[in-house]
């Protein structure tokens, strides 16, 4: 926001360059080959002389009307910056097509952007625009800023003059409707995208792949729109870069190939293997060798496996050990090539023929003479056996490696089930005993288990008090008789 004090360092600026001469001076000047330099003089003078002195003069009126009115509004910020002088000049190449005059105008903000903004509308607006719209005047396509003014002035987005993509209702109405901040490619293809049925993040999805990135071989495009718009599954936009590019090459290579009959589940898996196949013969094309680091390969055998661990030294074969582990170390050619890094791979022999398991891609500082990666499939950590194998090697290359390795977690081992204790019941009277619950605990095994007679629940003691009784009670009666 202009505050007063840069308010007046800008009015103080532009008044100390004479800026209402400046600009009569730069209008009178005869047309000439301009470079710009970093001075408000400079830009002014190239834009008027990018302006016909003879043919269209029109335009360079306009182009000294707005300055000098923008400056009689105090709109000081907004004249020194050459991006913003830049988009007045862009406005009078349409100063025939103004539904306001200029001098009509009047400054309602402080703000350098908002003034701008408003300053568009003024001049070329009766009806809402789409504010991302305005953007087109910054930049050098004529035909995109054109289609503001057809826009401002009431015209159906489907008739815009050289619209690249035949829209339908739907398709007008979302792109009228588009409040995010983008590029003008990029909301028509959002906007189509919304028009063939898909979700708000779909859309945006296709917006910022490269099908926005031109509209040559439109069917084509459109057709892979319509495709994506309502593919089922979950699309990243890594993945979809990777099959934008397949499909395009699919098209080139054969013009009767379509998206009939295909998903993305297959389709993204068939790119994956052609952009492998593409790098791979890229690396073969520009193979990149270099001189091994000072660190010894490796070799052990136990048991009835053997253990090797070999130095990679061109980008074929750190392209073949990135497709083969699923991770990026094809991404480290340079660190190598200038012996920044090595990069080992640690492979398992079994059998007496040549096939191996890759366990393991390991990179090692030669200049620190320290392992600092040791990577298996998919990046996880190394297995314990890879981690030994390692710790040998570093061993006997005097290697520093303090690296952790992944042990899988043990099966529990079965433990005996708890003894069941004995709990001292307390006998209460019928009517106050617990309800039986529906479920029945563990019980020892019980040899009396369905004959109506069961000693379950009776207290031990209360056992040895009675038979104690019987027995004193049978001494006394032997003692009478």
């Amino acid at each position: 926001m202009e505050t007063q004090t840069t308010m007046a360092m800008a009015a103080a600026e532009l008044r100390g360059t004479g800026f209402v001469a400046l600009v009569n001076r730069a209008f009178k000047q005869p047309q000439q080959i301009l470079e710009k330099e970093n001075t408000i003089e400079s830009v002014i003078c190239y834009h008027f002389s990018t302006m016909s002195a003879v043919n269209h003069t029109w335009k360079r009126e306009t182009f000294r009307s707005i300055l000098l009115h923008l400056y009689s509004e105090g709109c000081y910020t907004l004249l020194k910056s050459p991006d913003f002088i830049e988009v007045l000049a862009n406005m009078s190449a349409f100063g025939k097509m103004m539904v306001r005059s200029v001098d009509s105008w009047k400054k309602e903000s402080f703000v350098a952007e908002d003034q701008l903004r408003s300053f568009i509308k003024h001049c070329f607006t009766n009806y809402d625009v789409p504010q991302f719209m305005e953007n087109a005047f910054g930049g050098e396509n004529k035909v995109h800023m054109l289609w503001y003014i057809q826009l401002g002035r009431g015209d159906s987005v489907q008739k815009l003059s050289g619209f690249p993509v035949e829209f339908t209702k739907r398709m007008a109405h979302e792109f009228r409707n588009i409040k995010r901040a983008l590029t003008i490619p990029r909301a028509i293809r959002m906007a189509q995208t919304l028009g063939f049925g898909a979700t708000n993040e779909r859309a945006e999805l296709i917006a910022w792949s490269a099908l926005s990135e031109g509209f040559d071989n439109e069917a084509f495009r459109t057709e892979l729109v319509k495709f994506f718009a309502i593919a089922e599954g979950d699309i990243r936009l890594d993945l979809f870069q990777i099959t934008i590019d397949y499909l395009f090459y699919m098209k080139a290579e054969n013009n009767a190939f379509t998206m009939k009959g295909r998903t993305w589940d297959v389709l993204y898996v068939q790119a994956l293997g052609w952009h492998r196949d593409m790098l791979k013969k890229k690396a073969a094309e520009s193979n990149n060798q270099w001189k091994p680091a000072d660190v010894g390969n490796f070799c052990m055998e136990e048991d009835e496996a053997r253990f090797v661990i070999t130095q990679l030294t061109s980008s074929e074969a750190l392209y073949d050990e990135g497709e083969e582990m699923e991770h990026c170390v094809a991404d480290y050619v340079y660190q190598c090539s200038v012996g920044e890094s090595a990069i080992f791979s640690l492979r398992k022999f079994t059998g007496s023929n040549d096939f191996y398991e890759t366990l393991a891609t390991i990179e090692v500082l030669p200049s620190e003479k320290e392992i600092v990666q040791a990577q298996a499939k998919y990046n996880d950590m190394i297995s314990q056996e890879a981690h030994d194998v390692i710790v040998k090697w570093a061993q006997q290359e005097g290697i520093v490696f303090n690296l952790d390795s992944y042990d899988a977690e043990p099966e529990p081992i079965p433990q005996p089930l708890p003894q069941v204790q004995q709990q001292v019941l307390v006998v209460q009277p019928r009517e106050q005993q617990r309800p039986v619950e529906n479920y029945e605990p563990y019980k020892p095994f019980n040899p009396y288990r369905g004959v109506n007679f069961s000693i379950e629940g009776v207290e031990t003691r209360y056992i040895i008090f009675f038979i104690i009784k019987m027995v004193l009670l049978m001494a006394k009666c032997s003692q009478i008789y």
